[in-house]
């Protein structure tokens, strides 16, 4: 009976050096998964804030980067965070799921620019989306990674709001977002990505909605020939951590990681800039650019949101970003 009884004192000591995270001989070691394919912007910057992390904690605390699907889609990494299975992760519109007042975060016509999601994000509301996060999902936000905007292109130019009444534009299967394009006059049409390029040549559809990088990738160019350059929606995905895994670090352990996060974003920041750049330079070599007023855009859709008025917190995250807005 002695022996047991020291065999479970034993174990009762060891428990919380493996509770958050593996630890061999003092280091500890972590996971952080995203979805997106090895190479591109978010993963190259997620791999730079392990860096930064072991570089910063003297090789004390180090993070496994798991992408292209290794950590699971973006639902089961928001899954994973949430149960404590996943200890870092990168994720965006996935998080909606969790917490319907989170559609604010893919909203059309919302943000006015990268500059405006960063006064948002880095702010009083950005805090009151952390905490939403934290409260509602058990993980907390330390970083912003931005991406490219997303852009239309169509079959014909679309130089104001007025051409854009009647088309059929591919979209999301998200509601708030058939509703935001159904208020600009357009006939939002749902479908996968996958059936868009051959609907596009059929004339299934008249136009589709996405970030540069995916219009060069699949080539929509040999489909259509016209994109407008709306900048409807500036896209941005949130640097997590499971909020068990943040209350493990010491002071001085969280300390780095939030300075690693925030080399980890800027780093992220300017690739997707130059990226960016040599994407529209390339794509505008292939199809005619035009440049609407997005403000007469953003008065078509000023009502949409009161549908969602009756989510709890959404319509005090909305009326704040407008008015963070004000500025921009």
């Amino acid at each position: 009976m002695k022996k047991l009884i020291c065999v479970l004192v034993s174990l009762m000591f060891l428990v919380p050096l493996f509770a958050n995270g593996d630890q061999e001989g003092g280091i500890k070691n972590y996971k952080l998964a995203l979805s997106g394919p090895p190479g591109c912007a978010e993963v190259v910057a997620a791999e730079k804030f392990a860096e930064y992390v072991s570089e910063l904690s003297e090789d004390r605390i180090k993070i496994d980067v798991l992408s292209g699907g290794q950590g699971g889609g973006e639902r089961e990494i928001g899954e994973a965070l949430n149960l404590g299975t996943m200890d870092f992760g990168v994720l965006a519109g996935v998080l909606m799921n969790f917490d319907q007042a989170l559609t604010i975060v893919e909203w059309d016509l919302l943000f006015k620019s990268d500059d405006h999601v960063r006064a948002v994000m880095n702010g009083s509301v950005g805090e009151k989306i952390s905490q939403r996060l934290i409260d509602n999902i058990g993980v907390r936000q330390i970083g912003v990674f931005m991406r490219t905007p997303r852009l239309l292109t169509t079959n014909k130019p679309v130089n104001c709001l007025a051409d854009l009444q009647g088309m059929k534009i591919r979209v999301p299967e998200m509601p708030a977002r058939v509703k935001l394009w159904e208020a600009l006059g357009a006939k939002p049409t749902p479908m996968s990505f996958t059936e868009v390029v051959s609907s596009l040549q059929l004339g299934t559809i008249d136009g589709q909605e996405n970030p540069i990088s995916v219009i060069e990738s699949a080539k929509i160019y040999e489909a259509i020939d016209y994109l407008a350059d709306t900048r409807h929606l500036h896209g941005f995905m949130l640097l997590l951590v499971n909020e068990d895994v943040w209350n493990s670090l010491s002071p001085a352990e969280q300390e780095i990681i939030n300075e690693a996060a925030g080399r980890a974003c800027k780093f992220n920041d300017g690739l997707v800039a130059a990226g960016e750049d040599t994407l529209m330079k390339k794509v505008s070599a292939e199809m005619t650019v035009t440049h609407p007023d997005m403000q007469e855009w953003r008065d078509a859709v000023k009502d949409v949101y009161k549908e969602f008025a009756d989510v709890n917190g959404f319509l005090d995250l909305y009326e704040s970003i407008i008015e963070v807005g004000e500025d921009f």
